[in-house]
Order: structure tokens, then C-alpha cells, then sequence
């Protein structure tokens, strides 16, 4: 128990800020019962309950998006399914085709799902329900690149998957899951990686 309890600390990030804020926080407390003092207790508390609300939203992140990915897996058994982040240009496309806009908020706080089937690549919104729409597998070797692109108020590198002259081409960031791995450069490259070779792609000539 106490190796499967190092070994999930050694890998969330997220646990390690927790763990740092309340090693710090007892710092703090030993240091104002020294001093004899009380006046740090609010500094240590305030320390704790950032850390708390940290994890809390990471877990409720995690659950919602592990939930979606769920959802869409079971409607679409066999189908590798990807956690994405929508770009900010999928409003435009979702306007055009009458789709409900708020399904790709241009924030990047919603998330999406991708998944990968034989004759399409379906996008569906957040809660796993519905497929927004589709484009045709990628064939040629242009037909999945990585580009540069507005995600909420960042510019970051997304998947760009239909042809050239795909009007309502796919414009997604791969998220790894747990989503606190996201914090990870590796992870989520790791993410980008898979989902290119799920499009029956090779990495290695894709990121580039």
C-alpha cells in the first residue's frame, strides 16, 4: 500500500503541490510556535485551502472528462477515443453548420472528444452524447498536421485533421488523462503521438 501510495505521489503533480503546501504549512506552524506567535496561523490555513481547492478541481476535471471519454467509448465500441481541447477556430465551424457553439467555447475550458472510426473521425461535445460532426479519415500524408493555434488565450500547437480544402476540418489539442497530466511537456506530447497514430499516421513524420 505505501509503495502504490509513493508511486501515485511521484506521478500527479497535482499531489505533490498538496503535499508541498501542507509540509509547508506545518513549517509555518512550528515556526509561529516558536516564535510564540499566532499571527502565521491565517498564512498556513490560507496555504492548506489553496491546496485543497487545487486537488478538488483537478478531481472533478478528471471525472467529468473520464466520463466523456467513457460515454463515447461505449457508443462507438472498438473506436480509439481521445480527450481533446477544441481551438478557438471550431466556433466558426460549428456556427456554420448549426451547431450549438457553446459545445466548442473558445475559452479552452470545455473539452471534447475525438474518436477515430473507419470511415470518419467524429468530434463529440463534452458530455460524451452526441457527435457534432465528422470528416473523412485522413489518407494523404497533409491531411494531419500540427499547427499553430488559439486555444483560450494561448497560442499552442493542435491537430489539424480533414483535407486541405476541408471547410470543417478538426483543430484539437490531444489532453492525456488523468487531466492533471497535462501539466506534463511529455505527457502531452505522449497524447499527440498516440492520437496521430490512431489516425493511422506516423508520428515521426507528422510532428516535425
Amino acid at each position: 500500500m505505501a509503495e502504490q501510495v509513493g508511486s501515485r505521489v511521484r506521478r500527479s503533480p497535482v499531489l505533490w503541490v498538496a503535499l508541498v503546501a501542507v509540509a509547508l504549512a506545518a513549517a509555518i506552524r512550528l515556526a509561529g510556535g516558536i516564535a510564540g506567535t499566532s499571527a502565521l496561523w491565517p498564512v498556513a490555513i490560507g496555504i492548506v485551502a489553496v491546496a485543497v481547492i487545487v486537488v478538488l478541481v483537478y478531481a472533478l476535471l478528471d471525472r467529468s472528462a473520464r466520463g466523456a471519454v467513457r460515454r463515447v467509448s461505449a457508443l462507438r465500441p472498438g473506436a480509439p477515443v481521445h480527450l481533446t481541447v477544441p481551438a478557438t477556430e471550431l466556433v466558426e465551424t460549428a456556427a456554420r453548420l448549426g451547431v450549438d457553439q457553446r459545445a466548442v467555447r473558445p475559452d479552452g475550458s470545455r473539452y471534447t472528444v475525438v474518436a477515430v472510426l473507419p470511415d470518419r473521425v467524429e468530434i463529440w461535445d463534452r458530455d460524451g452524447r452526441q457527435p457534432l460532426w465528422s470528416v473523412p479519415p485522413p489518407r494523404g500524408a497533409g491531411d494531419v498536421r500540427v499547427v499553430l493555434t488559439r486555444i483560450g488565450l494561448s497560442s499552442m500547437d493542435a491537430l489539424r485533421i480533414g483535407s486541405d480544402g476541408d471547410q470543417n476540418a478538426l483543430l484539437v489539442r490531444p489532453v492525456p488523462t488523468p487531466v492533471w497530466r497535462d501539466l506534463s511537456r511529455r505527457h502531452r506530447q505522449a497524447a499527440m503521438e498516440q492520437l496521430v497514430r490512431d489516425l493511422g499516421h506516423d508520428p515521426a513524420h507528422v510532428l516535425v
